[in-house]
């Protein structure tokens, strides 16, 4: 008798775990977990043995995997808390030994992916067809686990942001890259606000405005260009507030 293979095993242990329960309102699955983790050691083995192309195709590959089940996690754990946990934990442990790490942030309450894949493959590729989708993907993990407090660091994620919207200008995710632009320079215009940095709260804040606008005006009909709009009200009425205090 041969010995089971990893992914075998997993299908065992993840049927195992959740054996006889049943809800109408299904977002991790067994069989869903199975998959994906049956196609992460694909994608794994293809790194390990093909072709550059091959290799460079299977990191890519492997960071939308690990990004859509980081994903699949948190939207598990917002709609049921922890009742998965079994499931939860066998995804994070088996992730593990395929080389994705997922970890959860403790301040912004979710799971993230590390972006591995895609760092690895704007290494390997950084004129390949996926180098603009990795790209964004690692910006926005550093927009959503930022805690928007350092200025030195905000004003570097911007210029990112700036880079890639002025090297990609059509890549589809850029209304939502151009509102983390803004989001970005509203939190540099409270922080040197905070600090009484009149000169540079000025400056940011008129980017800020413009940017909203510039959203506003260049994708309409999204939802990007709607919250930009309601975002500019709430930040037209801050600094209304803020100039009645001083």
């Amino acid at each position: 008798m041969t010995r089971p293979t990893l992914l075998m095993v997993v299908g065992l242990i993840v049927s195992s775990a959740i054996a006889g329960r049943a809800d109408a309102d299904i977002i991790m699955s067994a069989a869903g977990l199975n998959a994906t983790l049956k196609k992460m050691g694909q994608l794994k083995q293809q790194i390990d043995a093909g072709t550059k192309t091959q290799r460079d195709e299977a990191l890519f590959g492997l960071g939308v995997e690990g990004d859509a089940l980081a994903t699949l996690i948190n939207q598990e754990v917002a709609s049921h808390g922890m009742q998965e946990r079994e499931l939860i934990d066998l995804a994070l442990s088996r992730m593990k030994e395929l080389g994705l790490a997922v970890t959860y942030n403790r301040e912004k309450k979710k799971f993230f992916y590390d972006g591995a894949g895609f760092e690895q493959y704007l290494k390997n590729a950084p004129g390949g067809p996926h180098a603009a989708a990795a790209q964004f993907k690692l910006l926005s993990y550093q927009f959503y686990q930022s805690t928007g407090g350092d200025p030195v660091a905000l004003v570097e994620a911007s210029e990112a942001k700036k880079r890639f919207l002025a090297r990609y200008p059509r890549f589809k995710e850029n209304p939502e890259l151009d509102l983390y632009l803004a989001i970005d320079y509203r939190d540099l215009y409270r922080r040197f606000r905070d600090a009484h940095d009149e000169a540079s709260a000025e400056k940011y804040r008129r980017l800020t405005r413009s940017r909203y606008q510039q959203i506003a005006r260049l994708y309409p009909g999204t939802e990007q260009a709607s919250t930009a709009r309601q975002l500019l009200r709430r930040f037209d009425e801050e600094i209304q507030t803020t100039s009645r205090h001083h």
